[in-house]
């Protein structure tokens, strides 16, 4: 899928752009926070008083790594990827493996952090991948709606 689009049967797919890809985080960074709030209410009854510290953020970074690992592994969709009508595949079309996934996982925060320029890189790149899809050799693609 080295092209910005590709003909597969009747569908056309195409390389996801920077809008869809940060609609979709922001769908998904809704339901993590949804999480996020459900553990640290259930952790507050079951202690019987406010959690907090370095235990508590692991928490919360393994919940935010465990519902991405498990989203791609499956079906290579999150959630907001699905609202978006995009997915992370392979370069040959197959559901990334665990250990793509990984390194998407250890990729994406730099792409963010450094105001984006991962994700701005998509915008020089040949095949309009960001870093992560780059270092993973995946590619997120956008499925349009049928006529």
């Amino acid at each position: 899928m080295s092209q910005a689009s590709e003909q597969t049967g009747p569908t056309t797919v195409y390389v996801a752009s920077l809008g869809r890809r940060l609609g979709a985080m922001l769908y998904d960074s809704l339901l993590i926070l949804a999480i996020w709030m459900m553990t640290a209410l259930a952790l507050v009854i079951v202690a019987n008083e406010a959690i907090t510290g370095w235990w508590l953020q692991l928490v919360f970074v393994l919940e935010w790594a465990g519902f991405y690992l498990h989203a791609w592994r499956r079906s290579g969709q999150t959630v907001g990827m699905m609202a978006w009508r995009i997915k992370t595949l392979q370069e040959s079309g197959a559901t990334p493996s665990l250990l793509q996934c990984l390194q998407r996982m250890l990729v994406a925060p730099f792409s963010i952090v450094l105001l984006l320029a991962g994700y701005l890189w998509m915008y020089i790149d040949k095949d309009r991948r960001t870093w992560h899809d780059r270092f993973s050799d995946t590619v997120v693609v956008h499925f349009p709606k049928e006529a």
